[in-house]
């Protein structure tokens, strides 16, 4: 009955739950305000030909934009951890094995779900079976156990550091801790299920067919249904963590640090910015010109020397 529970109503509610919260959570990065630009060059999609202001009446000329440099740019962030390798290599030896882990985990995922549509079709997948269906047997072997591997020893790595380093124990709190623990479970459990309980991943591929016909049967193994319990209690969590940073570097990197699109001609940007003008900061400073707008305190209304603040 608890295993029925884990891998069919809880199942469902954390799939709709992480759906759900990452869909509100991207609309409500879709409305704030515009951010304060970086504008930093080297910018990725302006590839090879550099910086915009290096040309003589920029203002006036096409905007170059090279897709492929962006996504190029991306693609090492996002795979290799390219900044904390160069920064920080102490962290990325924990960080990118991690990284891959998750993305390994969600490459096992997919191939589950293929595995099991063709299954329910007949089709049996299988060491043995023909060869495009082996080749999918073996590559959801390579990345549920490259998943569980990567994840846990990342975690660990990370654990460590930020419990004996000095530098990272400063600035770790308790819920730095709570992540890295709810990860070496997941992972922990997901490895221990495949070596001791499912090491073709049948029993959880034929749990998912049921979970695609809205049938979820209880899974037979305590160890998967142990692991599917931290799956689900991840898909809860996740949303509402640091981790869904992993939705806020799009806008990180597209609307702060590479947006350098003019205003000239873009009078939705100009509004914005109007608009910045009625804001009223909610702190105080010598400088500072006490219930103002920005507006004001660039229009030179600044308190003078004794006056209260």
């Amino acid at each position: 009955m608890i295993s029925w529970f884990i891998g069919g109503p809880l199942l469902y509610f954390a799939l709709a739950l992480f759906c759900f919260k990452t869909i509100t959570t991207v609309l409500r990065f879709l409305r704030m305000p515009r951010h304060l630009r970086w504008d930093l060059y080297p910018v990725p999609h302006q590839g090879p030909e550099g910086s915009k202001y290096q040309k003589v009446d920029f203002g006036e000329l096409k905007p170059h934009i090279s897709l492929y440099h962006e996504l190029k740019e991306m693609s090492q962030e996002m795979l290799f951890i390219k900044r904390a390798f160069i920064h920080n290599p102490k962290v990325w030896k924990g960080s990118f094995p991690l990284h891959m882990g998750l993305y390994l985990g969600v490459s096992w995922l997919v191939l589950l779900t293929v595995g099991a549509m063709l299954e329910l079709n007949g089709i049996q997948v299988a060491s043995t079976a023909a060869t495009p269906v082996m080749l999918l047997y073996y590559l959801t072997l390579f990345t549920g156990i490259g998943s569980f591997v990567a994840g846990l020893y990342g975690s660990l790595v990370l654990l460590w550091l930020r419990t004996f380093d000095a530098d990272l124990r400063f600035i770790s709190d308790y819920v730095s801790f709570l992540n890295l623990a709810l990860l070496i479970c997941l992972f922990g459990t997901g490895l221990a299920a495949w070596g001791l309980a499912d090491s073709s991943f049948a029993i959880i591929r034929q749990h998912v067919s049921g979970v695609l016909l809205l049938n979820p049967s209880a899974i037979p193994s305590p160890l998967s249904a142990a692991s599917v319990l931290l799956f689900c209690l991840f898909l809860i969590y996740l949303p509402f963590s640091r981790m869904m940073h992993f939705v806020g570097k799009y806008f990180f990197y597209h609307n702060i640090m590479w947006d350098d699109e003019m205003m000239k001609g873009n009078r939705q940007m100009e509004n914005d910015i109007a608009a910045y003008l009625d804001y009223r900061p909610t702190w105080s400073a010598p400088h500072i010109l006490k219930g103002g707008s920005w507006g004001e305190q660039a229009g030179g209304g600044l308190p003078q020397e004794g006056e209260q603040k």
